[in-house]
């Protein structure tokens, strides 16, 4: 059961309600009092939407309430079936007559064993629909998950790919991208830069060959540098290892700086024809020159050449690796520049070395001019190996730079697809439990539908629906429900003029055999409760079960027909599981709690009111603990005294709207017994022995004001209204004084 509304949010004056201390818990019969506009029909609202566990007409509605299994709370659904009558339910159901009422199907009694095997069929049916209703979301929200998640990961390849052609990559690119996806492995860190880098570039010029430089020969013979240098050591040893036959002048071979300077001499004397010695002016002896010509001879002098070409092919090499050179980085890409200025940095290093060797060389062949009539071994090298390596390596960057240029739209399209590829494969786990998720839910889904060995009922819904139907038209009569409400009409209105008569899309209200038209309000009221109270019996509600709220059940009606409405409602409701009935009227609260009281003591019974307050925001209601006068005393009479009593003026016209109404009544019923005749109350009121201006004041605020007159509330007469009660509490005070001091007291505890 139902015990307790804690909180509400956004419903109409229940805007901003918490529940008090001292609210007492609902029982199983609940009454409710209020006056009207105060807030009874929305606490109606609220109990109707607790199936749903929300309601349609009002989206932001937050409620808190207790129930013996816990608490209920926005979109829990509550399980017990609830039916309300108000206003709501008579717009839904019986609206303006323009057309049939929905027939009610009433079980009959030879028909238990099917009516339980209809029982249990619906039972089947709603929990596999309800089943169903949690899948479908369920599915939706899934498939929402996995499109935000290829959202996502189109938006990284989109990123990752731009500068290439795809600038508006999309889900639909990356859903038909996966379902074509054979890859298995991502890419390293160091290939995705490279697919990034190469889907961002631009295409750039070829650098062609890388060359070594050339260098040409004394003898007019063009050669590579680094070959020619790579045999300079062993070319050098050769010559090196022989020497020319002479008769040697030991002074100068003694003196290799003399033996140059007299070997250069005599070439300078010979090219000038001079027989004295340029130096001492002198004649030099014939026997001189042929001990010269002896030291120097022609075997000598070829060897002196080759010497001297060698050295002068050496210079030319050491010139040609000190021009050795290749394009600077930014001429290549991105990717490939690393390696391009690390080799070149290993290329400079390699060539400074070989140079130093060249160098050694030289300095080797020098020493051999002047020592050409001796063979030695020399211990020199020249390795020209790294120097090519290395060049092999720039020459292979090379080839690559100019092969991606030479197909740059296919190495950008390729990495694209590399990319896309990745990061495709980066969300495959996540698909694949969607996936998973999917076909589960949707095989849930088919079975539910279509049956199968996995459920209790084997049975598809189709099947369920279709035995459903069978036995509804087995158990039930829809004549049954039109019988009954024209049975209770007649005991209700006391006439049989009007009847309901069963039809093949409802209930049509016939009056003397005709349709039924300009039905009096009252009629309404009648036929659209008692429509309400036969529907607790049709196939889809068990009363012991259930919760039925209602609200205001003889609004309209007239006074004689209270007690018929009354009749009706107890006799119809009170197997309920849970009853909560709302009012306005003092008479039926009485007729209520009169039965609630003399129902037994197992039976847990709760009474409330409605208290509606104005304020500058608007007006805002709250339930509180029925007054005590309202329950001790057989009128209002005593309660409304005690508001009069308690009555301090606020200052405002929402603060005193009310007063002038419950002044009235107070007022009606005091000279009731002080003045017992059928005059009118303005001739009780002229009789009493009061200040006769006091009692012109008490009657013009309490007659006028109480009465639609067209006019509006005066706002003049809000300070008036402190006033006026005052009057009329000293009127009962001074005419009735043991009367006053007894409500007085009453009204003080």
């Amino acid at each position: 059961m139902l015990t307790q509304i804690r909180r509400i949010r956004g419903l109409g004056v229940f805007d901003d309600y918490t529940s008090a201390a001292n609210q007492s818990p609902f029982g199983r019969y609940n009454v409710i009092y209020g006056e009207n506009g105060a807030g009874k029909t929305t606490i109606s609202r609220l109990l109707g939407c607790l199936e749903a566990g929300e309601h349609p007409d009002h989206p932001d509605l937050e409620f808190t309430i207790d129930t013996q299994s816990g608490q209920l709370t926005r979109g829990a659904s509550y399980g017990r079936r609830v039916r309300v009558f108000n206003s709501d339910f008579v717009e839904a159901n019986i609206g303006r007559f323009d057309g049939p009422l929905r027939h009610i199907l009433i079980l009959g009694e030879e028909n238990k064993e099917v009516a339980a095997e209809l029982k249990a069929d619906i039972a089947t049916r709603d929990q596999r629909r309800q089943r169903l209703g949690e899948l479908g979301p369920r599915i939706a929200k899934t498939e929402a998950d996995k499109g935000k998640l290829f959202s996502a990961i189109a938006k990284t390849i989109g990123e990752a790919t731009s500068g290439s052609t795809l600038r508006s990559y999309r889900k639909p690119d990356a859903e038909a991208a996966y379902a074509k996806l054979q890859a298995t492995r991502k890419l390293s860190e160091e290939e995705l830069d490279v697919h990034r880098t190469t889907v961002r570039q631009e295409v750039m010029a070829a650098i062609g060959a890388v060359q070594v430089p050339n260098v040409i020969g004394k003898d007019g013979r063009t050669m590579s540098a680094l070959a020619h240098a790579a045999r300079a050591a062993a070319r050098a040893r050769d010559l090196a290892g022989r020497s020319a036959q002479s008769t040697v002048i030991e002074r100068l071979a003694a003196n290799p700086e003399i033996s140059s300077w007299v070997e250069e001499g005599i070439g300078v004397h010979a090219a000038h024809s001079s027989g004295r010695c340029e130096y001492c002016d002198q004649p030099m002896p014939v026997e001189r020159l042929q001990a010269l010509a002896d030291h120097f001879s022609a075997e000598d002098q070829r060897l002196k050449d080759e010497i001297e070409v060698e050295r002068a092919d050496l210079h030319a090499t050491m010139d040609a690796l000190q021009r050795f050179s290749h394009k600077e980085q930014s001429a290549l890409y991105s990717e490939l520049r690393d390696e391009w200025r690390a080799a070149g940095e290993r290329l400079g290093l390699a060539v400074g070395l070989l140079w130093h060797e060249m160098h050694a060389i030289d300095a080797a062949l020098a020493d051999k001019l002047t020592r050409r009539t001796q063979a030695y071994d020399l211990d020199i090298a020249s390795d020209a190996a790294p120097c090519l390596a290395i060049h092999g390596e720039i020459a292979e960057l090379a080839s690559r730079h100019d092969s991606k240029t030479a197909s740059f739209d296919k190495a950008r399209d390729d990495a694209r697809k590399a990319l896309e590829t990745h990061y495709l494969l980066s969300i495959r786990e996540q698909v694949a439990e969607f996936d998973r998720e999917l076909h589960r839910l949707k095989a849930e889904i088919d079975l539910l539908n279509e049956g199968g060995a996995g459920l209790d009922d084997p049975r598809g819904l189709q099947a369920i629906d279709t035995a459903i139907i069978e036995n509804q038209t087995k158990v039930s009569s829809s004549h049954a429900g039109g019988e009954g409400l024209t049975k209770h009409l007649k005991q209700f209105l006391g006439r049989t003029d009007l009847k309901f008569e069963s039809g093949a899309e409802g209930y049509s209200v016939l009056r003397r055999g005709k349709p039924a038209r300009r039905l009096s309000e009252g009629e309404k009221t009648a036929i659209a409760f008692l429509y309400f109270l036969v529907q607790l019996k049709d196939q889809d509600f068990e009363l012991a079960e259930g919760v039925v709220v209602i609200d205001d059940p003889i609004s309209s009606l007239d006074a004689s027909a209270i007690y018929q409405a009354f009749s009706f409602l107890k006799n119809e409701t009170q197997d309920a599981k849970q009853l909560f009935i709302l009012t306005h009227n003092f008479e039926f609260l009485r007729l209520l709690l009169n039965w609630f009281k003399s129902t037994p003591r197992a039976i847990t019974k709760s009474y409330s009111m409605v208290l509606c307050a104005e304020h500058a925001g608007g007006r805002s209601a709250r339930l509180a603990p029925l007054d005590r006068l309202l329950v001790e005393h057989a009128t209002e009479y005593h309660y409304l005294f005690k508001v009069l009593h308690n009555f301090t003026s606020d200052g405002t016209i929402h603060g005193c709207y009310h007063m002038p109404n419950i002044a009235r009544k107070v007022l009606e019923t005091f000279l009731d017994f002080h003045v017992p005749s059928n005059r009118s109350l303005y001739q009780k009121l002229d009789e009493t022995a009061f200040d006769q201006h006091k009692r012109t004041a008490i009657y013009k605020f309490a007659n006028d004001l109480s009465h639609h007159t067209g006019k509006a509330f005066d706002p003049a007469l809000v300070a008036e209204t402190q006033k006026n009660v005052t009057y009329l509490l000293e009127m009962i005070e001074t005419v009735a004084p043991l009367h006053f001091a007894g409500l007085k007291s009453l009204s003080e505890i």
